[in-house]
Parts: C-alpha cells; structure tokens; sequence
C-alpha cells in the first residue's frame, strides 16, 4: 500500500508540473490578440527607465468586435498624436507590440469606437 500512495502523489506531482507549463506556454506563446487604439498624448506618462522604455500610455483600446476596454504599454518615446495604432497583446503578458496604422485598415467596428477627426 506504501508503494502505491508514494506513486499517486509523483502522479498528482507529475500532473500539476505539466498544467503549469501548459498555462506558462499559453501565457508566453499563445494565440495572440490585437487591440486599436487612437493616441492621446494627453494620456502618456514618464515612468522609470527599464528595458529602454520610459513612457507609459493608458488608451481606450477596441477589439475587433468593437469590445472597449483600458490599455496599457510602454513605449521608448512619444507617439505621434492621433495615430491609430494596432496593438498585439499575449494572454498574461499584455501588449507585446504595436505599429502605426492607417484609419481605413482599422475593422469596420473598431472604425465606430475610434471615429476619424476631420
């Protein structure tokens, strides 16, 4: 009876060592994601230097399907202001990065949230 207890508890061990790196892969290497956003510089802050990043913007992102929510990254300078901007975010890591588009490449429901000024 002692050999099978000392068994079940390397399987439990075994089994919680394999979800851990499958939620640990998800987190680092899973599907991604995009977000939109317009830049407002008047939502930019300075932040402490790391990893040559020393400003951090707080923007209404839109998903795809017009879902809206907060989002948060880090840039090395300011952006240039009223740019539209598609942001790739990693589940648990956030915004991983984003590059500059033009309004009419945004999707139809992201073009609703963020309209175009002009």
């Amino acid at each position: 009876m002692g050999k099978a207890k000392a068994f079940i508890g390397l399987g439990i061990a075994l089994a919680a060592v394999v979800a851990l790196v499958a939620v640990a892969g998800w987190a680092f290497y899973g599907e991604s994601g995009h977000v939109y956003a317009k830049v407002d510089n008047a939502r930019v802050a300075a932040i402490e230097p790391r990893a040559g990043m020393n400003h951090e913007y707080r923007l209404e992102g839109v998903a795809a399907d017009g879902a809206q929510s907060e989002i948060a990254f880090q840039t090395s300078r300011e952006l240039r202001e009223g740019a539209y901007l598609d942001l790739e975010t990693k589940p648990l890591r956030g915004v991983i990065g984003w590059e500059e588009v033009a309004y009419d490449d945004l999707p139809a429901a992201v073009q609703d949230k963020l309209p175009q000024e002009g």
